[in-house]
This record gives structure tokens, sequence and C-alpha cells, in this order.
């Protein structure tokens, strides 16, 4: 990717927690924070865009120390209440009902509307519809994507997973590149953005044709 010609990164890369999900599913590079790309988000990331990566309480120190290595200026850290909490240690540990962001620019960028608020309530996507298991909402990615850009940005998830992020730049008329490691998954993220368009009733997705471009 070029530089300076992305407006926003928004993702949910690997913590570095082992994660295993009920069905015992996990996630790929996932034994340890995977912070490899933030180098390179910063070089292609624009001097006015921002960056959003989703983390968790437990590591967050690494993620924001490594963040700032790569040269970025973290502005705030957000809190998306999830309205039902998970499991856990149900014995000896509060009852999980949040996760984090790290919100952070190169020096340059300004909300393009209202000041958004630093906790945002949305629901968690329900167990039973959920493609990829640390999926998020599309009704939270959209309020993040519209917070933080104009109609016909580009926004860049390099951890798409089953194509969220996609889904709500079709619902935001944002274009965007959605990078995905796991074969199942961009197979998943292909079929999703297929039925986004066709409930987006023709508006103009620009770069949307590529959503699904594969990193290997």
């Amino acid at each position: 990717l070029a530089d300076a010609s992305v407006d926003l990164i928004l993702t949910d890369p690997p913590y570095g927690i082992q994660y295993r999900s009920r069905n015992n599913k996990t996630i790929k590079n996932d034994k340890s924070p995977f912070i490899w790309w933030l180098y390179d988000a910063y070089r292609i990331l624009n001097d006015r865009g921002c960056l959003l990566c989703f983390t968790r309480w437990d590591v967050l120190e690494v993620w924001r120390s490594a963040i700032q290595y790569a040269g970025f200026s973290i502005r705030s850290c957000i809190v998306w209440d999830k309205v039902f909490h998970g499991m856990g240690n149900t014995k000896s540990a509060f009852a999980p009902r949040h996760e984090l962001l790290l919100f952070a620019d190169k020096g340059g960028f300004s909300f393009p509307g209202h000041r958004p608020m630093d906790v945002l309530q949305v629901r968690k996507v329900p167990g039973a519809h959920m493609i990829h298991p640390t999926e998020k909402p599309v009704a939270l990615l959209s309020m993040l994507i519209e917070a933080t850009t104009h109609p016909g940005a580009l926004v860049l998830d390099p951890f798409a997973g089953s194509g969220s992020t996609a889904e709500a730049c079709i619902h935001t008329n944002r274009n965007y590149i959605a990078i995905e490691l796991a074969d199942e998954y961009c197979d998943q993220a292909r079929k999703r953005v297929i039925t986004a368009k066709e409930g987006s009733h023709g508006n103009p997705l620009g770069s949307g044709e590529d959503a699904d471009k594969r990193e290997s």
C-alpha cells in the first residue's frame, strides 16, 4: 500500500491472550501481542487520519507502548460496553462486559463532526450469530467510522475476520480494503460483502470491489 494513502485504520488484531472460544476456536498469531504491522500502519496512514485498535485490559499497556513506538500519538482509550457480560472466571473475577480501543493519530487529525463520547454501548454479536469467534458488531464499527471519517474515505482493516468492517463501510458509504489470513473467513467475508452490496441500493462504493484482498 502506498504511503499516506489511508484515512482510517480500524482493526481488531490478535491481542496476544491465546484466546479460545467455547467451541474451541482459536485466533492465528495470538500467542503474544501481534504488533509488527504497526510500523506499516503508520507509513500508510495519511497525516490527517487516525488509528482505532481494539485491545483488552490485560494487554493494554503492551499495545499502548507498541502504538507509540510505531510513531503514533495516543489520544483516547475508548470503552465498548457490550451490554451483556461474558463468562471468564465466574468465582474470582468481575463479569467482563467491556472491551477497549486505543485511538491514535499522527498529529493532524480532527473530528469531521461532533466530538464523540469515549464510552459506546452496543450489544455484542450473539454467540449463535457469530461467524468469527471475536466478531465485532457492525453497528459499533459504523459508529466509529462515521465519528472519524467523511463519506468516501478509505478505511483499512488488516485483520478483517468475517468482514464486519467492510460491511460497515458499505453501510456508511466509505471505501475499504480488508485483509484476512484465514481462507474460511475470507470466504465468509466475500459472502457478507455481496449481501451488503445487494442491500445498499446501488450507492457508489469505490474501492469496495477490492474488499477481500488476501494476505498470505
